[in-house]
């Protein structure tokens, strides 16, 4: 089906775009993360026009999926070794899986890069219909997981072809904030590059481009670079192997780590029992009720929760 990208009114000069990740990408989803980033807006939530972009609707995202299913064992194998942990890493590899299965689709990485962009330039065109002209745009982006990559597909792409009219110098469309959270763009990097010609379509995989990761930038003709963001974050935690790390140990193969980047790995715990105290405190309390201790699992990929513990940043960063 074709992709309509979302338009939405104005009431300023801020606009938000939320790109969802694993398990997270159909509208119904999407309910709860909205609520939320509107709450952290606080009493300027009326002000910022926030845009979601999902992309699991499409008839052939799954079709895609299957089609890629004995190249995504080969993908998830070859981090087997990169694992160094038996008990883990059959496990991680597998739950990794549905992140690097798009690296190995041509027509889904191109399906998803092509209606990014169209979302992207409707939040610009949807900006200028409001009376703000693209320079004074306050533009942000916050991702997730799988979003990050699509992320930096589209803004690598964007920052290099002047027909997208999107490039930072040229067409003055510059990010105030590119907020990737819980990225596995490094992650995709490794297994493409250990794939190597296995993966379809390579030369316009822009995360294996160059001779490292980069912040999207507009080359100019007199040699200088134009970067499309004003800031690139990263934010993930130490116990989420899609962002990186294998229960508390960075990855380098894996954490994203690019030049200019500001870096926030989160200390996580497994449960929402954050210390020996408050584990005691739960088992006496327990004890003389006469019911199960109140433990529960805490997610450590979950983005409402990367979202909750950032707030603060956030607000500070999408309404500077």
């Amino acid at each position: 089906m074709p992709f309509t990208p979302q338009s939405l009114t104005w009431s300023g000069k801020r606009a938000v775009l939320l790109v969802h990740g694993i398990g997270n990408s159909h509208p119904a989803d999407s309910d709860a993360t909205l609520q939320l980033v509107q709450g952290v807006l606080g009493a300027e939530r009326d002000t910022v026009a926030v845009y979601q972009l999902f992309y699991d609707h499409f008839n052939d995202w799954m079709v895609e999926k299957t089609n890629a299913s004995a190249l995504l064992t080969a993908a998830t194998q070859s981090l087997w070794a990169a694992i160094a942990d038996p008990e883990l890493n059959e496990t991680v590899s597998e739950y990794i899986g549905d992140i690097l299965w798009p690296v190995l689709s041509s027509n889904a990485r191109a399906m998803v890069r092509e209606a990014y962009l169209a979302q992207l330039k409707q939040m610009v065109q949807d900006g200028e219909a409001a009376g703000v002209p693209v320079r004074r745009q306050k533009l942000t982006i916050i991702a997730h997981s799988l979003g990050c990559f699509h992320t930096y597909e589209a803004l690598q792409h964007a920052a290099r072809f002047p027909t997208h009219v999107l490039q930072p110098a040229s067409h003055e469309v510059r990010f105030a904030n590119v907020i990737l959270m819980a990225s596995p763009v490094q992650l995709i990097r490794t297994v493409a590059e250990r794939l190597g010609s296995l993966v379809p379509n390579r030369r316009w995989l822009e995360t294996v481009q160059g001779a490292a990761l980069s912040i999207p930038q507009e080359q100019r003709t007199d040699g200088s670079a134009v970067l499309s963001t004003k800031q690139w974050i990263s934010i993930t935690g130490n116990l989420d192997p899609v962002g990186g790390h294998f229960f508390r140990s960075r990855a380098p193969w894996a954490y994203m780590d690019i030049a200019g980047q500001q870096s926030i790995v989160l200390q996580q715990n497994p449960t929402d029992v954050t210390n020996k105290a408050e584990l005691l405190n739960r088992l006496r309390s327990s004890a003389l009720s006469g019911s199960a201790p109140t433990v529960s699992p805490q997610d450590p990929h979950s983005w409402t929760s990367y979202i909750t513990q950032q707030r603060d940043a956030l607000r500070t960063w999408v309404l500077a």
